[in-house]
């Protein structure tokens, strides 16, 4: 007999909402671990490049068909899974110490979890329990709180059934907001048409809603099952919708990710009938589709899949058109920009291989991913759907002057690839075909990159703006130092520019300044938080400076005749020497480096004696601050 086994897939997900770098942080690559799958069942399969690796779970972790939440870090590392009422970590050990979450395994969607904004070990689990007749009622709308350092970095919940409803549906999405600042977990209230949207910030979770009344009231009454269904928001957190079983209804709204508020209904009318009823919904990657089934939950085997086309007056196609199987259930959108789709009791996963193209030419194989010896039943997990806010394409360094480097993010079903990048100043080569194109841009600023797919004749066209930064400033060539001078002895500190991410000196060194004790050429290479790099040198030059003690105007040696400095004069601004005798008259003065006192006064040659000289100068290019230099000391004249 077949195993009783939940279906969890593990997308591919951040443990931050955002497109930050993954492993390599200046990789431009969209972070995504594409060998890096999981699903969750009594045992959990672990899909690589190198094949399918099984990993059995303790007992019946998840044993329930409905609904699952996954989180992991940002290289893809399982943290934590719930059913919404049991958490367990990556080790599968139970975390939650004590009494369950407040919501039910059986729900729809029965938890949600997000990261604290701030602080990244610290995650909330959103639940919504079914609503049953009395008196075992409800558990509402709820909340729990993760420690990812607590229990010596096992994990541990730390606080448990925070309450926000009394009473709700099982329905619950999440987004982030406008501002990428937190996030928005929205629910659908109980007998009224009320959305709630609680919004997550680095204060925490603001327990008091924003609260939109539309659309159609859904009845607490059990028996009608208007309550169940699902409930998601599009990748860009503009759309929403929701299915209603009981109502057989799905409704289309505007969301607005800045207040919060759910506002201007459509009504979508898929195929209904007795013991049929919209169950599921998942908006495409562009957010132009959306994605429905509608199910009859007591067969399992009734079960259609429809898209409607929203750029296209919402034009409706069943996707999963006879002689496929009539078993899909719950469907979910992954990281790569396709649509995974649960079907119960079987041994594979369906995958709608192209969300963003219309109708059949969406390409939906309904034996996308084998589950091996494991089949499922009707759930996926839910997750923060700004996850999947991805453009069509990835690409690689985004600098003034770089070549950067186009890769599809979902390359499936392409005979062509043909690109415009949006740069007619680059001339002919502003256009390019291939799966991985690259292209040098004219300058910095922003493009408007646009790519044609053809398939089977047909061609699908998506745009995604790049930007393209200015490289980081020449610290030393800005300031129009080529070189410095040193003084023996003496060290000059070098200084990169301020608030870089990275600093490379030429002996290895990373940080932001270095000290400099010999002559030579230093060079320092810095890249910015764009992960933009540039390298700026400068070469190092003794300043060595000496004078004579003594000399003899009236000698036979032309060397010994006159008192001047020695050194390098191309370091030297500002320079002024005075000489004086021991009265302090002044009879010697210029400024020019390198000019000589030949000892005379007013044309004679001035008396033996001992006289004081005074040189003061500032030192071309030296970033030491050193100011005026001055030297002095004494020389000895003879006759």
């Amino acid at each position: 007999m077949k195993k009783n086994l939940a279906v969890a897939l593990l997308m591919l997900i951040l443990g931050t909402p955002f497109l930050v770098q993954s492993q390599n942080r200046c990789s431009y690559v969209v972070p995504r671990q594409t060998d890096n799958w999981y699903f969750f069942q009594n045992a959990g399969v672990k899909f690589t490049d190198a094949g399918v690796s099984n990993n059995a779970l303790p007992g019946n972790n998840l044993s329930s068909g409905n609904g699952t939440a996954t989180f992991s870090d940002e290289n893809g590392n399982l943290l934590i899974y719930t059913d919404g009422m049991k958490v367990w970590n990556s080790s599968h050990n139970e975390i939650n110490f004590g009494p369950n979450l407040a919501g039910d395994a059986g729900a729809t969607q029965s938890a949600l979890i997000v990261q604290h904004p701030a602080q990244k070990q610290t995650l909330y689990i959103f639940t919504t329990d079914l609503l049953l007749p009395a008196p075992l009622g409800t558990d509402g709308f709820n909340y729990s709180k993760v420690d990812m350092n607590a229990n010596n970095g096992a994990g541990m919940v730390t606080e448990r059934q925070n309450h926000l409803l009394d009473q709700s549906s099982v329905m619950l999405t999440g987004v982030a907001n406008a501002d990428k600042s937190g996030y928005w977990v929205v629910t659908h209230g109980a007998g009224n048409n009320a959305f709630y949207a609680f919004e997550v910030t680095s204060s925490g979770v603001n327990t008091e809603p924003v609260i939109s009344n539309v659309g159609t009231v859904l009845s607490t009454d059990h028996t009608q099952g208007d309550l169940i269904g699902s409930l998601k928001i599009s990748p860009k957190g503009d759309k929403l919708a929701y299915a209603s079983m009981g109502q057989q209804i799905i409704e289309l709204f505007d969301f607005n990710n800045s207040t919060g508020t759910v506002s201007n209904v459509t009504k979508l009318t898929p195929p209904v009938g007795a013991g049929l009823g919209a169950y599921y919904v998942e908006f495409s990657p562009d957010g132009s589709k959306l994605y429905a089934v509608v199910a009859n939950l007591r067969t399992g085997r009734n079960n259609h899949l429809y898209q409607f086309d929203l750029t296209n007056g919402n034009a409706m196609k069943e996707i999963n058109q006879p002689p496929m199987a009539l078993d899909v259930s719950a469907i979910q959108l992954g990281r790569n920009g396709k649509i995974y789709v649960a079907r119960k009791g079987s041994s594979f996963l369906g995958v709608i291989e192209n969300p963003n193209r219309p109708g059949l030419a969406c390409n939906y194989n309904e034996n996308g991913v084998s589950l091996g010896s494991k089949t499922g039943l009707l759930g996926l997990p839910n997750f923060v759907q700004s996850y999947f806010d991805i453009p069509p394409f990835d690409y690689d360094t985004k600098c003034d002057g770089d070549e950067t480097v186009f890769t599809l993010l979902n390359s499936s079903n392409i005979d062509q690839a043909s690109w415009n990048f949006g740069d007619p100043d680059s001339g002919a080569d502003n256009t390019a075909t291939g799966l991985s194109p690259s292209h040098e841009f004219s300058g910095p600023g922003s493009y408007t990159v646009t790519l044609t797919e053809t398939f089977n004749g047909q061609q699908f066209i998506t745009s995604s703006e790049v930007f393209i930064y200015n490289l980081p400033i020449k610290v030393f060539k800005s300031q129009d130092v080529d070189t410095m001078f040193l003084f023996p002895g003496s060290s000059i500190p070098l200084w990169g520019p301020a608030d870089m991410y990275d600093y490379a000196w030429q002996d290895g060194s990373n940080l932001i300044s270095y000290s400099v004790t010999d002559p030579g050429e230093y060079w320092v290479e810095y890249t910015d938080i764009n992960c933009c790099t540039n390298r700026d040198s400068l070469y190092v030059k003794l300043l060595d400076i000496s004078l004579p003690t003594a000399f003899r105007p009236t000698s036979d040696v032309p060397a010994n005749q006159v008192f001047k400095p020695l050194g390098p004069s191309d370091g030297i601004e500002n320079y002024s020497l005075t000489i004086h005798d021991r009265w302090g008259q002044q009879v010697f003065a210029s400024n020019l480096f390198g000019e000589e006192w030949d000892g005379k006064i007013n044309g004679q040659i001035a008396p033996q004696d001992i006289y004081a000289w005074y040189i003061s100068f500032t030192v071309k290019g030296n970033a030491s601050d050193l100011g005026k230099v001055t030297y002095k000391g004494h020389v000895m004249l003879f006759k």
